[in-house]
This record gives C-alpha cells, sequence and structure tokens, in this order.
C-alpha cells in the first residue's frame, strides 16, 4: 500500500520559531538595500556593503549579526525538539549544520573586509588577515547550510515525509543551491561580478532558513508512530 504523506499536527507551538526563522532569513536577504544605500559596493559581493569606510556599513552589519543570531536560536531551539529522537542523526546534522551557519554568519559580520574591489586597489588576498578570517568564515558559513540543506533533503526523500510536489520543490531547491553557489564561486574565482548569482543564491539561502522549522517538524512527525509500529512488530 503506498504511503500517503500526514498532515502536519496544528501545533501553535511551532508558530513563533517559525516566525523567528522567517525574521533571520529576511533580514540575512539585506542586500536590496544596497541599491540605494550603497549602488556602488553592491556591484560586487555583498560583504562589500559591510566593508569599513562604506556608507551605511553598520547597518548591513547589525542586520547580518541579528540574523545569524536569530539562526542560531532557531537552531538551539530545533535541537531541543529533536533530542532524544530515534533515528535522528541526519536531522541533528541538519540542526548543527543550521548552528554554523548562524555562528559564523555573525563571525563573517563581526570582522569586515576593509577594502571594496574594484572601486579601491586592495592588498593581495592573502597578505591580509581580515579578509582571510572574512573569507573563512563565509566559506564556513555556507557549509554549514549545506549540511543542512543535504541532510534533511535526504531525510525527507528517503523516509517519503513530504507530499510529491514539495518533494519536487525540495530537488529543484538543491539544484538551484549548488547550481548558482558553484556559478558564484567561479565568477568570484575569475574576477567577474557575481552580484546577481549572489543575490539569487542569498535569497535561496533566506527561504531555507525560513523553511527550517517545517521541514524539521515533518521529519519529526512520522518518528514516535514509526517508533509504536517498530515495536508492535517486535
Amino acid at each position: 500500500m503506498p504511503h500517503r504523506a500526514l498532515a502536519l499536527p496544528r501545533s501553535p507551538s511551532w508558530l513563533p520559531i517559525t516566525i523567528v526563522a522567517s525574521i533571520a532569513g529576511i533580514l540575512y536577504s539585506s542586500w536590496p538595500l544596497g541599491y540605494s544605500l550603497n549602488p556602488v559596493a553592491n556591484r560586487g559581493l555583498a560583504s562589500n556593503l559591510e566593508a569599513s569606510g562604506q556608507p551605511y556599513n553598520w547597518l548591513f552589519t547589525l542586520l547580518d549579526i541579528t540574523s545569524g543570531l536569530l539562526v542560531t536560536v532557531v537552531a538551539y531551539r530545533l535541537y531541543k525538539r529533536q533530542y532524544g529522537r530515534r533515528n535522528s542523526w541526519w536531522i541533528l546534522g541538519a540542526v548543527v549544520g543550521l548552528a554554523m551557519f548562524g555562528l559564523l554568519s555573525m563571525l563573517d559580520a563581526v570582522l569586515p573586509i576593509d577594502c571594496v574591489a574594484p572601486a579601491q586597489i586592495c592588498k593581495p588576498v592573502f597578505q591580509d588577515p581580515y579578509v582571510v578570517i572574512h573569507g573563512i568564515a563565509s566559506i564556513g558559513s555556507v557549509n554549514g547550510l549545506t549540511i543542512s540543506i543535504v541532510c534533511l533533503w535526504w531525510v525527507l526523500i528517503r523516509e517519503r515525509r513530504v507530499a510529491g510536489r514539495i518533494r519536487w520543490l525540495l530537488h529543484s531547491v538543491l539544484v538551484i543551491w549548488f547550481g548558482f553557489g558553484l556559478g558564484t564561486a567561479e565568477l568570484i574565482y575569475r574576477n567577474k561580478s557575481s552580484a546577481i548569482s549572489q543575490h539569487v543564491f542569498i535569497v535561496v539561502c533566506s527561504l531555507w532558513i525560513a523553511a527550517m522549522p517545517y521541514l524539521v517538524q515533518r521529519s519529526l512527525v512520522l518518528q514516535p508512530a514509526r517508533s509504536r509500529a517498530a515495536g508492535l512488530q517486535n
């Protein structure tokens, strides 16, 4: 008998964490403000908006720190909800990846770069410690969110815990994530404009952050029933 996707229980306790995750996602996508507040820096990397000496850099830094802090809170709450569940290692990996993203995003924002290319003549990357640390934190945060996406994608697809439409949506998110992520990295490596590619990538990040509570809830909702069924079979 084919498995039917079950409806989520209407638990109001999930509403606050979903709202916090949505706010974090919105704050993380602060680049649209750059078109009016700092259009020159906005043509390059999103990190340029936070660079030392740039107009309104304090605002973009504050938004990123706040976003990272809220993401960390969301990850902690999700960890508390999944703790002790059976067969939840993949879910735990997704939550830990989200926490990595939040913490490293804050570090990324606290230690901004101090030179904006091509508007300025900057030192070679490895001669500037701020750029090195900023780059490590930025890449680490992206890797954390990648872990989160892959882990939850695997759980939800493997266990068939989502309907067909959502399953295809998850496939699409994964393809877009890696497509625009690798595309942005390639453009940066070639010193070409990566603004549009990176902005799309950031939006996908924000959407994933906002969707995390729902997806974790979906990945957990059948576990008690599955555990009881296994006990009856034994």
